[in-house]
């Protein structure tokens, strides 16, 4: 196969410049582990102006508790959950076990309803992969190659093959929805279903849910390449971190961790192989990813986020712009190093809310 000239360069081979993203990481983690006298960590606040966006980066604050129901009682509660763990490691499919947290939930304390909603959580991770599998089957995929994408319920309904459109449906209605990359059709969790039960649960859970729903609402990357602006990219990174500031000894906080420091983080600063921050005629940032890195600075001011977006820019000053330059090591190995570098920041904002906590 013939490639064309940019997948040529694309293929060459960079390294990082020698102070490059060590400097940048090692900055980060300074500044918020312990290197700022301010204190508590500021929150990550979404932009007062500009257009809005699809996440917010404010969670709903402390780990508050509503008040419990008057007639919801421990041992009741208790009774609750015990009973809902039975049932998610029964048979009872997706969406039996949904109606059965709605029900369970009605009835208990919003405390408890965090542990409910946590066993459906652990629920979807189980079972996905067997709905996958399911979904896998090749009749499966060629019912659904023929619908307009996204498919609509109704289109869902016509599909011709019997046990193609059931399967499809087991799906739909147990809380699952489409996805699609290169031609191949798969199911993922559809978190924003589960918002429905924010009245139901504590803010803990509540802005865990939401940083879960917006990635399945949109995703974030598909096809090697970003989906979604640079500046819903930045958003969702401050999202990520504001919720481990309000809710540092949640059980979910390294989900968030790793939201922020693998996937966000990575993404703004580094981007993707279809979407690279940098032009390939020059190595250098592309002028339109060094806006959006500077409008991420000025949306979230006092962040982690906006700390390491500086501290980026602060370092391509240094190389006159340059993201990469050429060397003689394989080109998977540049990559490697880059990314673990990056790793690194996941330190970074649970040390910086640790110690507001503390201070």
């Amino acid at each position: 196969m013939n490639m064309t000239t940019k997948e040529a360069k694309r293929n060459k081979v960079f390294r990082w410049p020698a102070y490059g993203l060590a400097l940048l990481l090692a900055g980060g983690l300074a500044a918020c582990s312990g290197g700022s006298n301010d204190g508590a960590p500021a929150s990550a606040t979404a932009p007062s102006s500009g257009p809005p966006q699809t996440s917010s980066a404010s969670p709903s604050g402390p780990s508050a508790s509503p008040a419990a129901s008057p007639t919801s009682e421990a041992g009741n509660d208790a009774a609750l959950l015990e009973a809902f763990k039975e049932q998610a490691q029964s048979d009872l499919s997706a969406a039996e076990l949904n109606k059965a947290l709605d029900d369970k939930l009605a009835q208990a304390s919003p405390e408890t309803g965090d542990a409910l909603l946590r066993e459906m959580l652990a629920y979807y991770d189980r079972s996905l992969p067997g709905m996958e599998k399911k979904l896998e089957a090749q009749n499966v995929q060629q019912a659904l190659q023929k619908l307009e994408w996204p498919p609509t319920s109704d289109q869902i309904g016509q599909i011709k093959d019997e046990q193609a459109r059931s399967l499809v449906q087991e799906a739909i209605d147990g809380g699952y929805k489409l996805e699609t990359t290169e031609g191949f059709y798969f199911p993922v969790v559809d978190y924003g279903k589960l918002k429905r039960t924010d009245p139901r649960v504590t803010a803990v859970t509540k802005d865990y849910v939401a940083l879960l729903a917006v990635e399945s609402d949109q995703k974030s990357a598909s096809d090697g390449g970003l989906v979604i602006e640079r500046s819903e990219v930045a958003a969702r990174g401050a999202q990520a971190e504001a919720y481990v500031a309000a809710h540092p000894e949640a059980p979910e906080r390294k989900q968030a961790e790793d939201l922020f420091a693998t996937r966000y983080i990575p993404f703004l600063l580094m981007g993707l192989d279809n979407t690279p921050v940098f032009d390939f005629d020059t190595f250098k940032i592309d002028t339109q990813v060094k806006a959006a890195i500077e409008k991420a600075i000025s949306d979230y001011p006092g962040t982690v986020t906006a700390k390491l977006a500086q501290e980026y820019l602060a370092i391509l000053d240094k190389t006159g712009g340059a993201v990469y330059k050429k060397g003689q090591e394989r080109r998977a190995d540049r990559h490697s190093r880059g990314q673990g570098v990056l790793r690194r920041a996941r330190g970074a904002c649970p040390h910086a809310a640790r110690r507001g906590q503390s201070e």
